[in-house]
């Protein structure tokens, strides 16, 4: 391993500067190269990478209070062990593949393993505690591998503070097989990055997509076949939900017939509820005919997106 960086002194917004031009792959990045991440998709950490958008920083109260609660955590982890415990202020980098770097909460010595390890440190949610309740979430157990492949240490501890008042750690021993997937995966995506290739787009890329190509330039251009084959499909695919769909509205409605005014029907099974609902909306037309100035004073433009129809082509 070698340093990249040292954080020693960086203000939080310096640091956030580095890590909106830093150049390789991170742990974070793990989990979204290898589509696992619920966060992202690999062709939204392309765009970042590729330098095509901006990486949006995440900064909320939850970020917020990770930062104030990790060196609290720190030191309940270092109390509850009894082990060696001290903090990393440095990016370190891979010693053979560069594009791999690690940005590790700390360091502790475990006296059974007779040799240092990573400590990381994680805050989350109540809501959240069902996902780590025989370990770390899935993303987690990537990142923590990635982290160990770069840093060179044979195992890590993770330790997790869960809705303010429940504090857990779990020792996540190296992998080498998984490592080797990873660095894999990272390799191809890295070559991606550089190549300007971007990776499979997936369902979930709607917003990164509008985000790339916000405005149309009010051209035509010729579509290839296996487009036209795709645009096909679009349609049928468009039947076969319409279909699905008046089925089950026809479903619902027989239900909602067979209930009259009854608000729940209870079977063996199933429970269906039928709750009246009132929805109260906003003529926001009539808004601003009647007051328009204070109409434009409070309109805002939300996105720009780019619209899809599919028709065919009419015959001549």
């Amino acid at each position: 391993m070698k340093i990249l960086l040292d954080k020693t002194g960086m203000t939080e917004t310096d640091w956030q500067e580095y890590r909106q031009n830093q150049q390789g792959i991170g742990g974070s990045d793990v989990a979204v190269i290898m589509n696992l991440s619920p966060y992202k998709s690999a062709f939204s950490l392309w765009l970042e990478k590729t330098g095509q958008i901006q990486a949006k920083p995440v900064q909320n109260e939850f970020v917020e209070w990770g930062n104030i609660l990790e060196p609290v955590v720190r030191d309940k982890f270092r109390r509850e062990t009894g082990f060696k415990v001290q903090e990393n202020p440095y990016v370190m980098q891979h010693d053979q593949h560069e594009f791999m770097v690690a940005n590790i909460d700390g360091e502790c010595f475990d006296p059974e393993m007779q040799e240092w390890g990573i400590l990381e440190i994680k805050t989350t949610s109540e809501r959240n505690k069902g996902e780590w309740e025989n370990g770390p979430p899935n993303h987690y157990h990537l990142q923590i591998q990635h982290y160990l492949a770069v840093m060179g240490y044979s195992y890590a501890y993770v330790a997790v503070l869960i809705g303010g008042h429940h504090f857990k750690y779990f020792k996540i021993l190296r992998d080498d097989y998984v490592i080797d997937k990873i660095i894999s995966a990272e390799m191809e995506f890295w070559q991606l990055v550089n190549k300007k290739i971007p990776p499979e787009i997936v369902s979930g890329d709607s917003e990164a997509i509008a985000e790339a190509f916000p405005l149309d330039n009010d051209e035509t251009t010729l579509m290839p076949p296996e487009l036209e084959e795709l645009a096909e499909r679009y349609l049928d695919v468009q039947k076969e939900i319409k279909a699905l769909q008046d089925e089950q509205d026809w479903i619902k409605n027989r239900i909602k017939f067979e209930a009259k005014e009854n608000k729940h029907l209870r079977g063996v099974r199933f429970k269906v509820s039928l709750p009246t609902i009132t929805k109260t909306l906003f003529d926001s037309k009539k808004f601003a005919q009647i007051m328009p100035e204070m109409y434009e004073q409070y309109k805002t433009k939300e996105s720009s997106y780019r619209g899809f129809t599919v028709k065919l082509v009419e015959e001549k």
